[in-house]
């Protein structure tokens, strides 16, 4: 009774601070909860939404205790059995009906809950939950119930496998990095650490991927052309980043020529009221086609995959798009001499064998890049603005795409940022004062004010005041430069040997 009591205590004081929250975000009075929100700051918006979130992953919390007690007393079968008793054949059946949700929802908080309910020996004595950061991580407030399953699941899959120390690591990093990343970015986390907990088990999982693999092509009767396939890693990634680098080429394209079109319009108007002549780029008047993209992404994908059939087909050189696209596969040494461990594919997440990675440095159109333990940065100073492509290669294997917090943009969608800025700051062309963007949160960097810092191989982004007043420092993305062994991405290091393709 007294664990319920201070968690009901901790739900009304987060309940006090979202009243708190929802008043200081009103611009202006108002009747109802519609016009409240209606009458919110932007800001003040976000505050309110965080405060709510919160509130409901403590809710969740107690939905999972209450969900694991009702289970464990309809276990029984008999008159005491709660389930049965109340007319349902499961604790689960019965959950899902008394909350509304679906039976999936029902199973994912009973098992969350019984992964960190509080257990007791066979003589009584008290013990702690099977998983104890995962149970304090809810208790706080900062996980919810489906960044919690997704944690109880990998857990439980690899502790038969793994070092029980490694796995306590293993959770304890997962529980920190959940609030950041969000479930999207721990079932990527996961795959890494699932290679490095279960090393054995790396070769075993692709053969399954690559048995798995598909594809099917088809003429429907409207006569559209119908593909529906399943690629595994090795097989898959080149196609991948073929198609995001024509599509990103053609984003990029069309960005630049909207800018160049307001440009042209502001310089006609301000001019001397001529007629613009001919061949002037991007004269007043109506933009064209080329920058007033109307294709949805998968229409532009679609087409991306169109050209690089009819590039294998016939054509005799490649799109420039395509020429500045490399696919990278990356193994660090140790594993690369000794035949444990795994590598990695530059934009999938699922880690290959050593032995594929050897396969991969004899494959034209793959280039094999070779780590060791060392730091070594490649510096040009302020000899030149834009960092070489090693440069960008060195930069990548700390941030291993968009650094920015929860981005999980490739490495071919970002662009090499100056830390401090080549122009204003006299910022230097070096490893240490480069980061990888997007092109969304490289403005973002630009427009709002964001302090960027790098310690120790670890990327952090400082908020503007008006986007934080306490300007709490966020940890970027770290996909392969891990302080230890329970981080994703593996060993930290510095391309040291780009081994041509065959």
């Amino acid at each position: 009774m007294p664990e319920a009591s201070a968690a009901l205590s901790d739900l009304r004081v987060a309940c006090e601070l979202t009243d708190e929250t929802w008043a200081g975000a009103l611009l202006r009075p108002s009747t109802d909860s519609v016009a409240d929100v209606v009458a919110m700051s932007g800001d003040g918006l976000v505050r309110v939404t965080e405060s709510l979130a919160e509130l409901a992953r403590r809710v969740q919390a107690l939905q999972a205790k209450c969900a694991a007690e009702i289970a464990s007393r309809s276990r029984s079968g008999g008159e005491d059995d709660v389930a049965r008793r109340h007319g349902y054949s499961s604790a689960e059946r019965l959950i899902a009906s008394v909350t509304g949700g679906r039976f999936s929802d029902a199973a994912k908080l009973v098992t969350v809950g019984e992964a960190t309910a509080p257990r007791a020996s066979f003589t009584g004595e008290a013990l702690p939950p099977r998983h104890p950061h995962l149970a304090a991580g809810l208790e706080s407030g900062s996980l919810c119930v489906d960044a919690a399953e997704t944690i109880r699941r990998f857990l439980d899959g690899v502790a038969l496998r793994a070092d029980r120390q490694q796995v306590s690591e293993a959770e304890m990093l997962l529980v920190e990095r959940a609030p950041i990343v969000g479930v999207d970015g721990l079932t990527r986390l996961i795959k890494h650490l699932q290679a490095r907990l279960d090393p054995d088990g790396v070769k075993p999982r692709e053969d399954e991927l690559r048995s798995q693999r598909g594809l099917r092509i088809w003429e429907d009767r409207a006569g559209m052309i119908q593909l529906q396939g399943a690629f595994d890693p090795v097989n898959g990634a080149p196609i991948k980043l073929a198609v995001e680098a024509l599509v990103g080429a053609e984003l990029h394209r069309a960005r630049d020529a909207k800018r160049g079109f307001g440009a042209s319009v502001v310089e006609g108007q301000a001019g001397d009221g001529g007629q613009p002549q001919v061949g002037e780029p991007h004269a007043i008047g109506e933009p064209d086609d080329l920058f007033d993209e109307r294709r949805t992404i998968a229409q532009m994908n679609a087409d991306a995959l169109a050209d690089i059939a009819r590039l294998s087909l016939g054509a005799k050189q490649a799109p420039a798009a395509l020429r500045q696209v490399t696919v990278v596969a990356r193994i660090d040494a140790e594993s690369l001499v000794g035949g444990h461990g795994h590598a990695t594919i530059d934009g999938i997440d699922q880690p290959v064998s050593v032995a594929t990675a050897r396969e991969l440095a004899m494959s034209a159109g793959i280039s094999p890049l070779l780590l060791d333990h060392r730091s070594e940065p490649l510096e040009l100073g302020r000899a030149a603005r834009l960092f070489t492509a090693a440069q960008k290669l060195a930069l990548v294997e700390r941030d291993g795409g968009c650094a920015w917090p929860a981005c999980n943009r490739p490495p071919s969608h970002t662009q090499a940022h100056h830390i401090k800025w080549w122009k204003r700051h006299r910022g230097r062309t070096d490893i240490g004062n480069g980061i990888m963007l997007c092109s969304h949160h490289h403005h973002r960097v630009h427009d709002d004010g964001w302090v960027i810092t790098v310690r120790d191989a670890q990327t952090w982004f400082t908020p503007p005041v008006h986007l934080d007043p306490q300007q709490r420092p966020r940890p970027g993305n770290r996909r392969r430069h891990p302080t230890g062994w329970a981080e994703e991405g593996g060993g930290r290091g510095t391309p040291v040997a780009r081994v041509a393709a065959a």
